[in-house]
């Protein structure tokens, strides 16, 4: 999600800076900013919005002669995207960058009893920086003070970071640390280079020091001294670079889309950062007043949105007791609807910039509906067009099956139905516990389980030739059915159909045969036995029989076993990852570009 670059040396490093953001945009954002300290002084500039805002901001301000410089792009979780809360934040003589979460941010707040100019998290460690700097007995040697205020800094930070640190008593120094969250370094000819990834150092270093756990320190144009979680130096340890940007913004990942889907238990930490407060959750962006006003609800969307608003649509039902219809936008517009103007309308779009979701919103609008947008971009048309927005900080998704924006909507809606049901007291206080208590798990459960990858490899040859497939769910399984399918034919380009389980016999029982195959999705925690009696239907008319299921079933010509849990949404996102890697594993096997398929766009700007 946030990205950080830094540069100590005599090369122009405002550009420098600018292009290393460049290389991290695809990771996302809503506003950046650089700092540079030089002859001149301390500079900083910042911008909401894309890095042209940034371009602009800076005009034509370029470093002179020897610089420490760090720049960020920042995706908001402690305040809004503004240019207060965009980074580099500082005071006086300080400036830092920071990736991850500081838990202990509002205890720190209320101790250091300071004035504070923005609502982020990352402005505590400035001011406890400075503090201690100030502090320091001894301040004769400023690269030994400037450790030890960092030190001390550190020992009282709770959670994740990787920083990067100027200040004006180490002129031409950066002082770093990383815990939790990507940092790394190179040192060339021209100076040493700071990247939370491989990609704004490609082309400049050969080499880099990946940074571990617990490593914090001090650089230099030629040096950096590193230090261990107990301050005893340590020898940095290099790796090679890859060898392009594209290799580089890659990860190690064959495509865009395998990595994306491996970014989803980060995606869904990112989402839940500054929501999730003991036993509560919070979206900040809707009052519950605001929200108690509404009788229903309705959703709309397109594609894998729409299955996300199907899925929304048990959720919201269950857990806030709401009254929820779910629409397809394309349908929707042209059928002359009648709208509840006590309901809530709310489009979902990865884009924000789907032609037919947005007509949509703008049709509710024009009949007097409040309006909500779940949305990844911000300063969208959909997000600008609705009343209120919660952005899905899934970041940017360069593959055009979407996966990672799935499974921010499916959280992000289930948060929803937990806060709305919150306002209207339709949970006790056990269930929105057990529910929160999932909501957490659900973090890990996105990484696939050991060795899973591998056995949906090795069996996606098995199911590269047949007439077609079916896959089939019940209850929220059911919009995850619609996706799986979506997911395998947007990529492999064979035939596919989500249906509920218990449909099948009305109907679509005739196509089966052993050419057809079934993919069932067997969850032990939401009617395991009626969609075992389904999947025992289309056994006894020799379709092929896939289950994804924690139970053992002996009428399956192939299981993929998931892990165990007592929380059907914890089944619904192991789950998700399966049918996603087995239509990436199967198109990959066929040969195709599964980042950019035959036929598609990203973004559906047309009817």
């Amino acid at each position: 999600m946030c990205g950080i670059v830094g540069y100590i040396g005599a090369r122009e490093a405002t550009s420098l800076l600018l292009t290393g953001l460049k290389e991290l945009e695809y990771r996302g954002y809503d506003s950046a900013g650089i700092a540079l300290l030089g002859r001149d002084g301390l500079r900083s500039f910042r911008a909401v919005g894309k890095l042209v805002n940034l371009v602009t901001k800076v005009g034509d301000y370029r470093s002179q002669g020897a610089v420490a410089a760090i720049g960020h792009t920042r995706w908001a979780t402690h305040g809004k995207p503004s240019e207060e809360n965009a980074h580099p934040h500082g005071l006086r003589h300080s400036r830092v960058v920071h990736n991850g979460i500081i838990e202990n941010h509002a205890a720190l707040r209320a101790m250091l009893a300071k004035k504070f100019a923005s609502q982020t998290d990352t402005e505590v460690i400035v001011h406890l920086f400075e503090k201690h700097l100030e502090n320091m007995p001894d301040a004769s040697d400023p690269e030994l003070a400037g450790l030890a205020a960092l030190r001390a800094t550190l020992d009282e930070l709770h959670g994740a970071y990787a920083i990067l640190l100027i200040t004006e008593s180490l002129p031409g120094k950066i002082l770093f640390a990383r815990k939790g969250s990507p940092l790394q370094f190179g040192i060339t000819a021209d100076g040493c280079h700071f990247a939370s990834s491989d990609a704004p150092l490609v082309g400049i270093c050969r080499e880099t020091v990946y940074l571990e756990d617990g490593q914090w320190g001090i650089a230099s144009a030629d040096t950096v001294r590193l230090l261990d979680a107990q301050g005893i130096r340590v020898e940095p340890k290099t790796a090679a670079l890859p060898a392009s940007s594209l290799v580089a913004q890659k990860e190690g990942f064959r495509t865009f889309m395998e990595k994306e889907i491996y970014e989803q238990p980060r995606v869904l930490a990112d989402i839940l950062t500054g929501r999730l407060r003991d036993d509560a959750v919070t979206l900040e962006e809707l009052p519950t007043d605001w929200l108690q006003r509404f009788s229903g609800v309705t959703l709309c969307a397109c594609g894998t949105s729409y299955h996300a608003a199907l899925a929304g649509s048990y959720l919201l039902e269950r857990l806030a007791r709401l009254p929820v219809r779910v629409e397809i936008a394309s349908e929707f517009r042209y059928r002359d609807p009648v709208l509840d103007p006590a309901g809530l309308f709310i489009v979902i779009s990865q884009s924000g910039e789907t032609a037919d979701t947005l007509e949509a919103l703008k049709l509710a609008k024009g009949q007097g509906l409040a309006t909500l947008a779940l949305c990844n971009v911000d300063n969208s048309s959909i997000v600008r067009t609705a009343d209120r927005s919660i952005l899905l900080r899934a970041g940017i998704e360069k593959g055009v099956a979407s996966t990672k924006a799935f499974s921010a909507q499916v959280m992000t809606l289930w948060l929803l139905a937990l806060y709305w049901g919150t306002a209207k007291a339709t949970l006790c206080r056990d269930r929105l516990s057990r529910e929160v208590i999932a909501v957490r798990a659900a973090v890990g459960v996105m990484t696939p389980p050991q060795g899973i990858h591998d056995r949906i490899h090795r069996l996606s040859k098995r199911y590269l030739h047949g007439h077609g497939f079916f896959f089939i769910g019940r209850d929220l399984f059911y919009p995850l059915a619609l996706e799986g399918a979506l997911k395998l034919k947007e990529i492999s380009y064979l035939h596919a159909e989500g249906y509920p389980a218990g449909e099948m016999k009305h109907g679509p029982i005739a196509l089966a045969d052993a050419r057809l195959f079934t993919i069932a999705l067997m969850a032990r925690n939401s009617l395991y036995d009626k969609v075992r009696s389904n999947v025992e239907e289309l056994s006894a008319r020799d379709s092929t029989i896939v289950a994804i299921t924690a139970e053992p079933f002996d009428l399956a010509d192939d299981i993929i076993q998931i892990r165990p849990y007592d929380h059907p949404m914890l089944e619904f996102f192991e789950m998700l990852t399966v049918v996603q890697l087995l239509a990436l594993e199967v198109a990959t096997r066929l040969g195709n570009d599964v980042d950019m398929p035959r036929n598609l766009a990203k973004s559906v700007t047309v009817e």
